[in-house]
């Protein structure tokens, strides 16, 4: 029999589990729960003390004032005033898989900045260019064009489909936003 392998938690600081059970474990628990909506939305994750203590309802150990305690801050629910000054970003949530396991990171695009713009943003900026087409971005079975825009707040599976496949789609959603201009042209001259 193999030896049991340690995992980390990649969302609750500090936690290892001693084996893949215990760890299958843990992430049934609600601090886990918790720390994965942080981590998927960007924010602090709190280690298990600083958790207990806001769930309890707890006020932090005497001499720690709020500005001492910024994990448990980010912890509380987006105040309108933090809405307004994010309202010209979009977060988007990029979910693949790795070694059998589900992984999701954040991104952080402009307001109206295209998937291609954010397929841009994803790869390192000495990479290839084929690189960022060598990917396809879906909601559910659904492939979004290059050229459609993000508005709001979304979450993506990220599926690798190679530079050949990724080089007929973008020529693909080129034709079709060529037409798509081209229709909205004709119409604006025939309403004039």
């Amino acid at each position: 029999m193999p030896p049991k392998q340690q995992v980390p938690c990649m969302a609750c600081p500090g936690y290892v589990s001693p084996d893949r059970e215990t760890y299958r474990l843990h992430c049934s628990t609600k601090w886990h729960q918790f720390n994965s909506k942080q981590r998927m939305m960007g924010r602090t994750c709190l280690t298990e003390d600083e958790f207990l203590a806001q769930t309890e309802g707890a006020s932090p150990p005497s001499g720690n004032t709020a500005s001492q305690a910024p994990e448990l801050e980010s912890a509380k629910e987006v105040t309108h005033a933090d809405a307004a000054s994010n309202a010209e970003v979009v977060t988007v949530c990029v979910v693949f898989m790795h070694k059998e396991e589900k992984w999701s990171h954040i991104f952080k695009v402009s307001k109206g900045a295209t998937i291609m713009d954010l397929k841009k943003s994803m790869i390192k900026t000495s990479s290839p260019q084929d690189d960022a087409i060598s990917f396809s971005l879906k909601k559910g079975l659904l492939r979004p064009s290059h050229f459609e825009t993000l508005e709001n707040d979304e979450t993506f599976d990220f599926d690798y489909i190679g530079p050949e496949e990724g080089k007929s789609l973008l020529e693909r959603d080129e034709r079709r936003k060529r037409d798509e201009d081209e229709q909205a042209a004709l119409r604006a001259q025939t309403s004039s």
